[in-house]
């Protein structure tokens, strides 16, 4: 039985409250989101239990923050591998982040191949991997990836 609250809003109760609808706006939005704490002075690979991204996802958008200034190196690929490590595409997520970008507090928009474009993770699900151009002494970030499973 619904009833009017004093803010003269209907109250559904029970069976009432009705059924979502495909498509419109609801409260739960499409867009999952992945946070890792990334060491830049060591390789990301594929280890068990990481954060994965479903197969078939598309990666909306990617933000790296960093926390602690990238010391040493040249640069970063952030990418993506396969359960085994292989890799689905090793700067899809960004490449060839320069070390003066990677100052620290500051944020870097990535634009890689699989960000915001027409092409999907792949048939198989996802893992973050990074790869190190040089040798990096200092470097802490934290990489947040907006996706959306299909």
């Amino acid at each position: 039985m619904s009833w009017t609250n004093s803010d003269g809003l209907t109250v559904l109760m029970h069976e009432e409250q009705g059924v979502a609808k495909d498509g419109g706006i609801t409260t739960v939005g499409p867009l999952k989101h992945i946070k890792l704490k990334l060491d830049l002075t060591a390789d990301k690979v594929v280890a068990a239990n990481d954060a994965v991204i479903p197969a078939g996802s598309y990666i909306a958008n990617a933000h790296l923050v960093v926390t602690a200034a990238a010391v040493g190196g040249t640069s970063i690929n952030f990418g993506l591998a396969n359960a085994a490590g292989a890799a689905i595409d090793a700067d899809g997520i960004d490449a060839a982040v320069a070390t003066a970008a990677l100052a620290a507090n500051k944020a870097v928009v990535c634009n890689g191949a699989l960000v915001g474009g027409a092409d999907g993770v792949g048939a198989a699900d996802a893992y973050i991997t990074t790869a190190n151009t040089g040798t990096f002494t200092a470097g802490e970030a934290v990489l947040v990836i907006s996706y959306i499973e299909v």
